[in-house]
């Protein structure tokens, strides 16, 4: 053990069925230092985020917090020794004060709901205050905008017992002037003797504000360094999960066999601040556009507003020349923009439902399976079983529930209910993410298919760049949201992307 350490892994190895989360990894966290955490998606960042504050226990390993070695097996084992995490999703109830939720499980028990206490107020003034925000503890957190938000989740830290925080990409959400005020903060905290495990995309803020730098690539620690002793180039290198060919162009099978079409899909100065602004896009039939980004990029906000899910502030869609309604999904829906989201089990399937039943739950199924406004279960299940027999949908069973398939299964299925639904726009969020490496290769088939022989535009948004490498005819870097950069696809390389997607 290293003495006068905050918190200290040594050794520490995860595991998942096929999967080596972390392999050996070692971190020291000194008292009144930040330490940036760095890698891509997939290299390990969150499961090792998720063992120091409880949610996963280790396989191997030691942890120690303060010089003492200690067993974190709950999140509430980590609060009780001192670590503290601040996540990247803004968790807040609404309906409650801004207050309550930032006392939220350290209450009294005679405390009311409804209201705060004065001891109450003055604790929540007082950790407000430290992290810059002046308002009234009383009013609902749902009036709030978002680097408010994020701010209060960072005064409920510091009401915690401890000196230990975790910042999870704590200004994915946050713009450019929120971000520096928040750094600003952070800078204040690290003089007060906290120990800060950052963990960020963003290398800007990885050369400003680290004092040490360990950076993960497929569950290892390949560097660790100290302010002033690497480059962001030499990030990048590290960073990138295969250095050796990061500047080479993977052979890869053409994307298509046809010439593209007609412009389908045409946004223009699209904007829903701050998780995008000023997008302009084209697509073109049997075109596949790709749509590359780090977490907090926004690529992914940008598609669920092409869809109508998420309203934008400005800007105007056009399917087929015709304008689209903004923030209107039914309208959308009805022009043919499909969307496919990356939250498979939450948003793209209906997991008691079976295969079937999932596929024809759209409004424009074939009018076969819709006759009389009747259901015809004879034709659902001839339709469901020719998707299953064209995308090897395993098991190969009409009436299986999706929710007993594995997540390629899933994401198959909720490809040919967008198919079924004839979409003129298809908008895939993250289309293998957690997908094993012959699924991947399967969907990206289905993908180059469906563009081929449908008559339709498809937008692959991916924080996955190698996936976009061969799939894409055009791949858009999109950074702090906005889009940065559009390269061909032909000859493309991981590191062209990398370079343009790190802010």
């Amino acid at each position: 053990m290293i003495r006068g350490t905050a918190l200290e892994l040594v050794g520490v190895t995860k595991q998942f069925p096929g999967v080596l989360a972390l392999d050996g990894v070692d971190l020291a966290l000194f008292p009144g230092e930040i330490q940036a955490l760095v890698g891509e998606n997939g290299a390990g960042k969150s499961t090792l985020i998720k063992i120091i504050t409880g949610v996963y226990v280790a396989d191997k390993g030691v942890i120690a917090v303060g010089g003492r070695e200690t067993r974190i097996a709950t999140p509430r084992s980590a609060l009780e020794s001192g670590i503290t995490l601040v996540p990247q999703d803004i968790l807040m109830i609404p309906e409650m004060s801004i207050g309550r939720n930032i006392l939220l499980g350290m209450e009294d028990r005679s405390a009311a709901a409804q209201s705060l206490g004065l001891e109450e107020r003055a604790r929540i003034e007082e950790a407000l205050s430290r992290v810059g925000l002046r308002l009234d503890p009383g009013v609902k957190a749902g009036s709030l905008n978002v680097p408010q938000l994020r701010l209060a989740q960072i005064a409920r830290a510091l009401l915690q017992a401890g000196h230990v925080i975790v910042l999870d990409e704590p200004t994915a959400v946050l713009s450019e002037a929120d971000s520096e005020h928040l750094l600003d903060r952070l800078e204040a905290f690290r003089k007060e003797g906290k120990a800060i495990l950052y963990v960020t995309h963003r290398l800007s803020e990885v050369m400003r504000l680290a004092d040490r730098i360990t950076i993960l690539r497929d569950g290892r620690r390949v560097g660790h360094f100290k302010r002033g002793e690497v480059s962001r180039d030499e990030i990048l290198s590290l960073v990138a999960k295969d250095g050796a060919r990061m500047d080479e162009a993977p052979r890869a099978e053409p994307t298509l066999s046809v010439d593209p079409g007609d412009t389908v899909l045409s946004v223009k100065g699209l904007s829903a601040p701050p998780k995008f602004s000023d997008v302009d896009l084209d697509v073109r039939e049997h075109e596949i556009i790709g749509i590359a980004g780090v977490q907090g990029s926004g690529h992914g906000q940008l598609l669920r507003a092409i869809a109508g899910v998420d309203t934008a502030s400005a800007g105007e869609i056009r399917v087929d020349g015709r304008g689209v309604t903004l923030g209107a999904p039914r309208a959308s829906y009805g022009r043919g923009v499909l969307l496919v989201p990356a939250d498979r089990r939450g948003s793209a399937i209906v997991p008691r439902q079976s295969i079937r039943e999932n596929i024809v739950l759209s409004g424009r199924v074939r009018e076969s399976c819709r006759r009389f406004g009747l259901r015809w279960p004879g034709a659902e299940r001839r339709i469901a079983q020719t998707y299953i027999d064209m995308f090897s949908v395993r098991p190969p069973q009409t009436e299986a529930k999706i929710g007993t398939l594995s997540g390629g299964n899933q994401q198959k299925v909720a490809l040919a209910r967008a198919l079924e639904s004839d979409a003129r726009v298809l908008l895939i969020d993250e289309p293998t993410q957690g997908i094993d490496v012959r699924t991947k290769a399967e969907i990206h088939s289905l993908l180059r298919r469906v563009a081929r022989e449908r008559k339709c535009a498809v937008v692959v948004a991916s924080s996955e760049f190698e996936e976009l490498i061969g799939l894409a005819q055009t791949v858009h870097v999109m950074r702090l949201g906005r889009l940065v950069k559009a390269l061909p696809g032909e000859g493309i390389t991981y590191r062209q992307i990398l370079e343009h997607a790190l802010p």
